[in-house]
């Protein structure tokens, strides 16, 4: 797991988004799609600090993910997808 931080490009499976919201979730993609945004926060689980991710993704909806789930979009991967 790389280390992440606000403003960072992740990826992660809508299957591991830990909370949405009542709109979000109408309008949420089917389980087995992956998803990318920017980390825009950070939330602590009890003693575990920064145990969720905040991640703002490309229609403007956040989503918390728990930070192992996510994947850090390195540039030369970004590269690769033709971005």
């Amino acid at each position: 797991m790389y280390p992440t931080d606000k403003g960072d490009w992740v990826r992660f499976r809508v299957e591991d988004v830990f909370l949405l919201g009542q709109e979000e979730l109408l309008s949420a993609p089917s389980t087995g799609t992956e998803m990318e945004g920017a980390i825009v926060d950070f939330s602590d689980s009890g003693l575990k600090l920064r145990a969720f991710a905040v991640v703002e993704v490309v229609n403007g909806q956040t989503m918390v993910v728990p930070v192992e789930k996510l994947k850090l979009i390195t540039p030369a991967s970004s590269k690769n997808e033709g971005r």
